[in-house]
């Protein structure tokens, strides 16, 4: 959730508590007082579960930066699949026109459209975890580093492949 989002969630959630107190107050008198300081208390201790530190907001970046190195691979190889630029058909059709075949038995390149496979899912992961406001310290440390070294496979995986096709060459 964005800031200005979960800032207007949060005037939101304040203005419809603020509401309860009032009507809680006028309508039970005492008894809605103590009811309305008992709301109140909730509410505060429901919020603070939710609200992100500075140190969970900064590794759901880091985690965002990875997530962004995988993307960018993956959208490299897509563009190369699929773009309809002059450099993405040449690259294509005289460079790598082994990474277009997927029926290829080339190890290297075989090897990368699995991660890049797997990579693709795992994206879709990430970005339910960094949606989700009940991620932790812990959970976001562990999803980092094994973002780290999925970006550097993949990126070596597609380094490695790209070689290879260019060695096989046009067919």
């Amino acid at each position: 959730m964005k800031a200005s989002d979960r800032d207007l969630s949060r005037a939101l959630a304040s203005a419809l508590v603020l509401a309860g107190v009032v009507i809680l107050v006028v309508v039970l008198k005492l008894p809605g007082l103590f009811l309305s300081v008992a709301l109140i208390a909730a509410v505060m201790m429901i919020g603070r579960r939710y609200q992100l530190s500075p140190e969970v907001e900064s590794m759901q970046a880091s985690l965002r930066l990875a997530r962004d190195d995988i993307a960018e691979i993956l959208a490299s190889f897509d563009d190369l699949q699929h773009g309809a630029s002059a450099a993405a058909v040449a690259d294509r059709t005289l460079h790598f026109p082994a990474l277009a075949d997927p029926d290829m038995s080339v190890p290297a390149i075989n090897e990368f459209l699995l991660r890049a496979s797997s990579a693709r899912r795992f994206i879709a992961r990430v970005d339910s975890y960094l949606e989700s406001p009940v991620v932790d310290r812990p959970q976001l440390e562990r999803l980092i580093s094994v973002a780290d070294q999925r970006a550097f496979e993949l990126q070596v995986a597609w380094d490695e492949a790209r070689r290879a096709a260019r060695e096989i060459g046009p067919s």
